[in-house]
Formats: structure tokens, sequence, C-alpha cells
């Protein structure tokens, strides 16, 4: 049986407990944005204090990812009070219009960095912009399965070990043959 809550823990104003507001700071050091809520075309619309918002995760696991100024957000106020809001992101509106229109998931970062899956033709994209790079660390090695194609220069600091065969512009580096050879000190030419 559930409990019953007492009529007066109701606020009287039911739209207290819950708004919708737009950001208007973020503090990065103290995880608090601030958000304007109210109606627009007051001169002064009200505002929060600097408020907590809601991350995907927060405890042994955690996900960083902070409003932006100008997203919008719903206020969840407990008990009505303002200054116990949490913003909850990820209202889209015209500022920040919807990323795409299929099935695919998306991420997008604003330097215009994108991690893309479609379940639909199973395939992983991440495209970064200009200069962008990537730097993965694993000390217990990474393994790829699968063909791999590089376009663009590769350098390995240390050694390169193939188990089957290293083939260089058509020619095989195990079972090559070379030209010109003779007996003696004299060096071979040039693999044929």
């Amino acid at each position: 049986m559930l409990k019953q809550t007492p009529q007066e823990d109701i606020p009287a104003d039911l739209a207290s407990l819950i708004r919708i507001g737009t950001v208007l700071s973020v503090d990065l050091a103290e995880a608090r944005c601030v958000v304007r809520f109210g109606d627009p075309d007051d001169p002064e619309p009200a505002q929060t204090g600097p408020i907590r918002w809601l991350s995907p995760r927060a405890g042994l696991t955690r996900v960083w990812s902070p409003p932006s100024e100008g997203e919008q957000v719903l206020l969840v106020c407990p008990d009505g009070q303002i200054g116990a809001a949490v913003a909850i992101m990820g209202i889209v509106q015209d500022a920040f219009p919807p990323l795409g229109s299929t099935t695919a998931e998306m991420i997008e970062f604003a330097d215009g960095a994108r991690i893309t899956y479609d379940p639909e033709v199973h395939a992983l994209l991440a495209v970064l912009p200009a200069g962008g790079t990537v730097d993965v660390t694993a000390d217990g090695g990474i393994t790829l399965r699968g063909d791999v194609t590089i376009e663009g220069n590769l350098a390995v600091s240390q050694t390169v070990t193939a188990e089957e065969d290293v083939i260089a512009d058509g020619i095989s580096l195990k079972s090559h043959k070379h030209g010109q050879v003779q007996a003696g000190s004299a060096q071979s030419g040039i693999p044929v």
C-alpha cells in the first residue's frame, strides 16, 4: 500500500515544480549553471542562482558534458524551490536544431567533431575537424580484427612483426629474388 502524501506537502502552485528555461552562463570549475526562465518578453526575466545540471552518470562511472549557453533546459524544482532546482538538458530548439533525421546515433562537439553509429548499416564513424588528432593509450596492447586500410604515412617507433608477409609496391619481402647476383663481396641488385 502506498503511503499517502499529506496535502500540505504539495506546493500550492504545481507550475512552480517544473519550468522551461535557457542557460545564461556556465561555471565549469563549480559544475553549476545559471538559467533564465519565465516570460521571454519580460524585460527582466527571472533567473536562478548557480544550480546543478543532470548528468547521465555521476557515481563510480562519471560523464562530463556541461550545458551550453543558450541551451534550453527543463528546471525541476523540488518543493517548488528555485534555489534547489536542477537543470535537465536536451531540449531541441531553433538555436540548437536536431542533429539528425535517421536512426543513426550521433554526438557532435562544438568544434564540429562528430561520432556516429548507424545500426542500419552497422557503421561507426568518427570525423574530426582539420588538425584534429587521436591519441589512444593502452599499456596492455591494442588488437584490431579485420582488414585495416591506412590512407597516409605510417611511422613506427619500434619493431614491426608480420606473421605472413610484407609487400611493398608489389614486391614480397618474404619471397622476392635479386638480380645481378655475383659471388664474393659484391652486393646484389635491387629486388626483382
